[in-house]
């Protein structure tokens, strides 16, 4: 059996993730998709999801530990089954979110390695086959994200925190082997017909 296509998307707050998997979902409808969120989508990563988004007390240390800990889980109960029975799968977020916010966002640079390997751990090895990273100024994702009130605390950091994310992203989205960076400034139609045009997916 041919082993299914594991899809990425990753981007800053407002960047339009939820969005563009939504619309993604209902253009592959009947198709052998599986649609999973990271931190998600598994009972133990929707528990520490709730903490990890919520709780403004969590140590930086507790808060990447937890990320790594719902991966597991995810990537063991949800992806790697799903795979391997030939269903496609679409994160909406994986292991570049850890870097981007986690080593970039909370200035822990210095442990870019060790979060690295951490993360490869975590997945179980698995990298994804193709990453989409939804570009958008992060002043221009703020705004997004506070006009749709989004309920977790990452909004509310300082605006040089999402541009250190971004640039974590920038840095390191190319050590996918294929990766495709879309402008997300956009309308989400424009930015939905790029991801379609990138997956190689027809449009209805």
């Amino acid at each position: 059996m041919e082993r299914g296509r594991f899809i990425v998307f990753e981007g800053g707050d407002g960047a339009g993730k939820d969005t563009q998997v939504e619309m993604l979902k209902q253009a592959v409808s009947g198709a052998q998709y599986l649609f999973v969120r990271d931190p998600g989508s598994t009972d133990v990563g929707e528990y520490l999801r709730n903490i990890v988004l919520h709780d403004k007390h969590t140590s930086r240390t507790a808060e990447v530990l937890m990320y790594l800990v719902a991966r597991a889980q995810l990537a063991e109960e949800k992806i790697k089954p799903a795979l391997e029975a030939g269903i496609n799968v679409v994160s909406n977020r994986f292991d570049l979110t850890t870097i981007a916010y986690q080593v970039y966002g909370r200035e822990r640079k210095d442990q870019l390695m060790f979060m690295k390997q951490l993360s490869e751990f975590a997945r179980g090895g698995m990298v994804p086959d193709v990453v989409v990273f939804l570009d958008c100024p992060p002043d221009v994702g703020l705004l997004r994200a506070l006009k749709a009130n989004d309920a977790d605390k990452f909004p509310e950091e300082e605006l040089e925190f999402h541009e250190r994310v971004r640039t974590g992203y920038l840095a390191h989205v190319g050590e996918y082997k294929e990766h495709h960076i879309i402008d997300a400034a956009r309308t989400p139609e424009e930015v939905h017909a790029d991801v379609l045009k990138v997956l190689g997916i027809k449009a209805e």
